[in-house]
């Protein structure tokens, strides 16, 4: 049996409670340029590069005001503002990473959000020396769910990906660990607790607290 040598954590709805804001951002940038966009369809891309959201979106309903790169940018910077004004760390996000490092375990983060977004949000959290890997989706040949940005990180890391231990919220994140053949600890958001499709996941949890009471080994 394999046994866990790294832990790598995504960052939005996982070491920040971002998607919340990230939904105000698209709900805000897109009604700009007249798609009646809505809660029920951030979820639905949910856990995909910012180019992939406004692509695919820009392909369901065209919009002639601005570009795709346009309403990108403008996106980033408004979830950038909006983390830096009232973004918060998930709850159990400090103690969990101490009690890895406790284990000798590495520690890195895999994200599909913009390098300029990662360094804001670890900044903001003070946890920019806690990840010996830090990587983004942002320029890779695929996002989520594709595993390419957990392989590459286990690559950095020198550590087998069956070695590895993802912890996501999103299920395109889920699925992406599981593809790049890690273990997998879902931890979606709270009315996504019991929604059988994260049952994928080798573990179900509602929160990072619930970490130290599992024995991954």
């Amino acid at each position: 049996m394999n046994s866990i040598k790294a832990v790598i954590y995504d960052m939005d709805g996982v070491i920040i409670n971002s998607e919340p804001l990230w939904r105000e951002a698209l709900i805000h940038c897109f009604n700009q340029v007249g798609f009646d966009f809505s809660q029920d369809k951030c979820r639905i891309t949910q856990g995909m590069r910012l180019m992939e959201v406004v692509e695919y979106w820009y392909a369901q309903q065209p919009w002639k005001e601005k570009s795709l790169e346009e309403v990108e940018q403008a996106i980033l910077r408004k979830v950038t503002e909006l983390i830096l004004e009232k973004g918060e760390a998930m709850e159990g996000v400090y103690t969990s990473i101490n009690y890895f490092q406790s284990k000798g375990y590495k520690i890195a983060l895999a994200s599909s959000s913009a390098n300029s977004l990662i360094n804001a949000v670890l900044n903001k959290l003070e946890l920019t020396q806690e990840f010996e890997v830090i990587n983004s989706a942002e320029h890779l040949s695929f996002g989520k769910p594709h595993p390419e940005i957990f392989i590459k990180t286990a690559q950095q890391l020198n550590i087998k990906p069956v070695d590895c231990l993802v912890i996501e919220d999103s299920f395109h994140g889920v699925l992406a660990g599981k593809a790049a053949l890690m273990k997998v600890v879902a931890i979606p958001e709270e009315e996504n607790h019991n929604n059988p499709k994260f049952s994928i996941a080798n573990y179900n949890l509602k929160s990072l607290k619930e970490l130290e009471t599992i024995d991954f080994d």
